[in-house]
């Protein structure tokens, strides 16, 4: 079995969102073989200020990554991942390579699973027929609004529910505001996550920590910068009862690696499109494992419904409900997410068709494609 092409389309909507951003991208990558499968993989990303950064991406992928891996067997994942690592040097290391590599990796993996005839999660050797999620309520809203969204979600089965909270989102005494309300509309048997982006330092997150714990948080998020190992297992030396959380900003191994042997972690949070597709997950995934730390991967339901459903150490996943409009999980409406309401929280049924089931809606591709030459 051979790659016989791969072909690079680029999406964009402009406005803002709740992030502030000035829009969103998409990458979308289709790769080709002479056994008439074709796999999809993707890559997204906000647009900010300083303009748009999918059209680097796309000439990546379009001259060096194609040229990496045309002519090879798309089975060989392991072998064309290191690859495509190897290739770029010390370029090699982070962002927009890995996620590129990961936009060709889920593309081989969905090629895999497609000659198969199953879906994803049966290739990894576990399968379960539901994930239990938790909801992110990450709305700019003002603390009472937010508070009756956060009370909305509840009402639908949500037992655990994410808020933001940190600089990027709101001054520390919004924050305050904002947890208080939301514990109060939700009552004290929810689960309630504050998501602080990395925005803090050490200390503002151990104060903040003191002053939350009367709301019984379940885990903070990123409570300091994403390189800041230190710091991590600093704040959680002080964190109680609620766990620590973190990672969706990281990738590779060696990242993980040192959250956990450091202890400064309870939940890592891999995103596999930042650590560069399901392959380099996959590493964390079992290092974790072997070290008793629970996995919860950040964003990305098209993948990580897939990796949950067979992947028994995954605690949940993280879901987000259509009111949050990202342009990825409209542009991309496929696989079909069903929830399943359980007395324990609302659950995602794991996709039942072949590969990973990405889907393009076909409207809203032609409103936001980029036409290149």
């Amino acid at each position: 079995m051979k790659i016989t092409d791969m072909t690079v389309k680029r999406y964009v909507r402009m406005g803002k969102s709740d992030m502030a951003f000035s829009g969103h991208e998409v990458v979308v990558v289709e790769i080709e073989t002479d056994r008439d499968i074709t796999g999809i993989g993707f890559l997204s990303t906000p647009i900010f200020p300083h303009g748009v950064t999918s059209d680097v991406a796309a000439i990546l992928l379009k001259r060096n990554f194609k040229n990496i891996i045309m002519g090879e067997n798309p089975l060989h994942t392991e072998k064309l991942w290191k690859k495509m690592f190897d290739a770029p040097w010390r370029l090699g290391m982070g962002g927009m390579i890995r996620d590129c590599i990961a936009a060709i990796d889920f593309a081989l993996w969905d090629i895999k699973a497609k000659l198969s005839i199953v879906p994803l999660a049966e290739l990894f050797g576990y399968r379960r027929d539901k994930v239990l999620t938790y909801a992110n309520v990450g709305h700019q809203l003002p603390p009472e609004e937010l508070a009756a969204k956060a009370a909305e979600y509840v009402e639908k089965g949500h037992t655990a529910i994410k808020i933001r909270a940190g600089s990027t989102a709101v001054s520390i005494k919004e924050a305050n505001k904002r947890v208080e309300a939301v514990r109060e509309a939700i009552g004290p048997d929810v689960k309630l996550m504050v998501d602080i982006n990395g925005s803090w330092d050490t200390g503002t997150a151990i104060q903040q920590l003191k002053k939350w714990e009367k709301h019984n948080l379940y885990w903070m998020e990123e409570p300091v910068s994403p390189e800041d190992i230190n710091g991590y297992a600093k704040v959680r030396e002080y964190a109680g009862n609620t766990y620590i959380a973190g990672g969706e900003q990281n990738s590779g191994l060696q990242e993980f690696r040192q959250f956990i042997e450091k202890k400064a972690i309870d939940i890592i949070q891999p995103n596999a499109m930042a650590t560069g597709g399901i392959t380099d997950w996959l590493k964390i995934y079992h290092f974790a494992s072997a070290h008793n730390i629970a996995i919860s991967p950040w964003n990305l339901q098209q993948i990580h419904i897939h990796l949950a459903a067979g992947h028994p150490n995954v605690k949940w996943i993280e879901y987000f409900a259509t009111d949050r409009e990202y342009f990825q999980d409209s542009l991309i409406k496929g696989p079909e997410l069903t929830e399943e309401r359980g007395e324990d929280g609302v659950y995602l049924v794991a996709p039942q068709g072949p590969g990973i089931g990405i889907e393009i809606d076909e409207d809203i591709a032609e409103r936001t494609l980029i036409r290149e030459d």
